[in-house]
């Protein structure tokens, strides 16, 4: 599996969030149980700022760029409050294939969940309150992702 990415490759999951705001984590907030977090995405699909991403209940996981320039199959995985996503995205032109890995840590304060993305894992004030938002009920991905593989 590739660590670094390619330009192409890396606008796929570092445009994911958009430019909603960055919290810190709040004091007394406790960390979800790996079966609050897969039910945070099990047979959904999560609508980011450039992806789509579905989530499959057998663990299988289906991408596509909203601007139709990529698509990628892979797998994701929970252990104990975070959710791993590695997909290999191929570039619809050039054929181009790169595996990545991302993962999403889950905590909840009051009422309100919070997730940080491993590629902010240094950043104290990088958690998000609105992550459970963009994940909605049923699979938005795989009609796409089928008229772009042929």
């Amino acid at each position: 599996m590739n660590t670094k990415c390619g330009v192409f490759f890396c606008i796929i999951f570092f445009g994911i969030f958009g430019s909603a705001s960055s919290e810190t984590l709040p004091g007394g907030a406790t960390k979800l149980t790996a079966e609050e977090v897969r039910a945070m995405y099990q047979g959904k699909s999560a609508n980011w700022k450039s992806v789509r991403v579905f989530f499959a209940p057998d663990g299988s996981a289906r991408l596509v760029r909203k601007d139709k320039k990529a698509y990628g199959e892979g797998h994701w995985a929970v252990n104990e409050n975070e959710m791993c996503l590695t997909i290999t995205p191929v570039d619809v032109v050039k054929g181009k294939r790169e595996t990545m890995k991302d993962c999403y840590a889950w905590h909840k304060a009051g009422g309100n969940y919070f997730m940080l993305w491993s590629g902010d894992k240094d950043r104290k004030d990088a958690y998000r309150d609105d992550e459970s938002d963009r994940l909605a009920q049923g699979d938005q991905v795989s009609q796409e992702f089928l008229s772009l593989k042929k």
